[in-house]
């Protein structure tokens, strides 16, 4: 899929945002461990009336136990959309992440991102929670890295996790209005889901 950007407006350069920076805080570092997505917005809702002590250790964990799996997919099977990804890497972070909004799962593609500590270089990998393996047009960057490379990283990987009939929404910890811009681009559609890029 080519994606039609204005390339001209700021938005698209390239990021400046240390992608591996610990300087976050204590709610963002719970939620970027959190793989599921509703998990994440419970954690958030709770956070944010009662702060991060008010999330359960167990539900914190980046693995969630099978039981508590189990009991989020008993309210709905879209509940655990997310749950299976395999775990982050040591020193790995995620990217961004595609979920099919209108699947009966609510299955999710995350891109993640880690430095490779002979050169430095930005190391990347797409994970879905099958097992698939993706093959991306970009394996590594020297340091930032754009919209525009996010976006053409999820829509030019083989196969591509955009090549769906389903509704999709892009989440990103680093590009908050990710979503917002694959739309503009033709990806998805917008679902109006709670923006989780605190």
């Amino acid at each position: 899929m080519n994606v039609e950007l204005n390339e001209t407006e700021p938005r698209w350069v390239v990021t400046e945002t240390d992608l591996f920076s610990s300087d976050i805080t204590r709610e963002q570092a719970i939620l970027r461990r959190i793989k599921g997505n509703i998990r994440r917005e419970l954690a958030l809702n709770s956070m944010d009336i009662d702060g991060p002590d008010s999330v359960p250790e167990e539900w914190r964990a980046h693995e969630l136990a099978e039981e508590l799996k189990c009991l989020l997919q008993q309210q709905h099977p879209r509940a655990r959309g997310g749950e299976d990804l395999p775990d982050l890497m040591e020193g790995e972070v995620e990217v961004a992440r595609m979920t099919l909004a209108n699947s009966v799962h609510g299955e999710v593609t995350s891109l993640r991102a880690q430095r490779n500590p002979d050169d430095n270089r930005i190391l990347f990998r797409m994970d879905d929670e099958y097992g698939t393996e993706f093959s991306l047009p970009e394996l590594d960057a020297e340091q930032g890295i754009s919209v525009r490379q996010v976006l053409d990283l999820f829509t030019e990987a083989d196969p591509s996790p955009t090549d769906t009939e389903c509704e999709v929404q892009f989440q990103s910890w680093f590009f908050p209005d990710l979503d917002q811009l694959a739309n503009e681009g033709g990806i998805g559609v917008d679902t109006g889901s709670k923006n989780l890029n605190t």
